[in-house]
């Protein structure tokens, strides 16, 4: 069993235990009404943003970035040249590639930066460069990544994510990459080179996923009254598709009426209500679909109890 399926089976092992001893989920499906949340799709809280490395952190960190390789004129920017560029800012998903449906692997945050297709310009790439490899700070093995992803708009240089300087866990000014929609593996931190080369090499978009915020999986208690639950999707980087919500442990699904995604770059987030039928217990499932057909392994899931 691998990561990614370990830690989305959890969520699963969490609901068979909330369901022990004896107590069914019910097969009734309630009634469900969906509104986007109000003031549009949710920022997360800085001190939520997650920090996931395969590596240490480095013990020095880079000074600059080069960008090199097959390019008509090389160019190394030091921290304080990179200071001093033009920037861009938008709010942003990002997602971890090995995050479960409502885990924590996620924030939305506006980023601020420098346009990587802005050194890309002056630097001028040649007609045989297909991607870049990315040499780091920290020991990582370089990175591969596809020149379709780096020349997207908002690619950048990170200088600001949240209200804050990126501080040293999540890559440090200027030398964090993002790119908008790709999943997070190809977010390298603390970058030090980028050699434009050859090589192919694919692109690695965030996994579909659509999961709930809050309350908190995986139990609510309620009554005949009902639930209100928040929850997001999230395909980048191309748009939502569909969201499908079942309300009787998987056994049906209806595709849920959704709020405009006027960026494929951000998440939908979304209040669903769901009244119950008749007081028992009931396990909601949630589930995603890119506008292209990639799906969600496994659902983002629920247990209510209704007394």
């Amino acid at each position: 069993m691998d990561r990614r399926t370990f830690l989305a089976a959890g969520s699963s092992a969490l609901i068979g235990t909330v369901l022990s001893g004896g107590q069914q989920a019910s097969a009734a499906v309630g009634a469900l009404s969906v509104r986007a949340t109000p003031g549009g799709p949710l920022l997360t809280p800085t001190d939520k943003f997650f920090a996931y490395s395969q590596m240490r952190y480095p013990e020095t960190l880079p000074t600059g970035v080069a960008i090199d390789g097959l390019v008509n004129t090389p160019a190394r920017y030091n921290i304080d040249d990179l200071a001093k560029l033009p920037t861009i800012k938008k709010i942003m998903t990002l997602e971890c590639f090995v995050n479960t449906a409502g885990g924590p692997l996620i924030f939305n945050t506006p980023f601020e930066g420098v346009p990587l297709s802005a050194l890309f310009d002056k630097a001028g790439i040649k007609p045989e460069a297909k991607s870049a490899r990315i040499e780091t700070s920290d020991g990582h093995p370089p990175f591969l990544l596809p020149l379709t992803e780096l020349q997207r708009k908002e690619t950048m240089l990170v200088a600001k994510h949240g209200d804050a300087a990126v501080p040293m866990r999540h890559g440090s000014p200027y030398t964090r990459l993002f790119i908008p929609g790709a999943g997070g593996n190809h977010h390298p931190k603390w970058v030090s080179r980028i050699t434009l080369v050859a090589n192919a090499a694919p692109e690695h978009p965030a996994p579909p996923m659509a999961g709930f915020l809050m309350p908190a999986p995986p139990e609510v208690v309620t009554t005949m009254a009902g639930v209100t639950l928040t929850g997001y999707a999230f395909t980048g980087a191309e748009p939502v598709g569909k969201v499908e919500f079942s309300t009787d442990n998987g056994y049906t699904y209806r595709t849920m009426p959704l709020p405009p995604q006027p960026d494929p770059d951000v998440w939908i987030t979304w209040d669903v209500t769901f009244k119950p039928p008749e007081p028992g217990f009931y396990v909601l499932r949630v589930k995603a679909t890119s506008a292209s057909g990639r799906k969600q392994d496994f659902p983002g899931v629920i247990a209510i109890e209704v007394r």
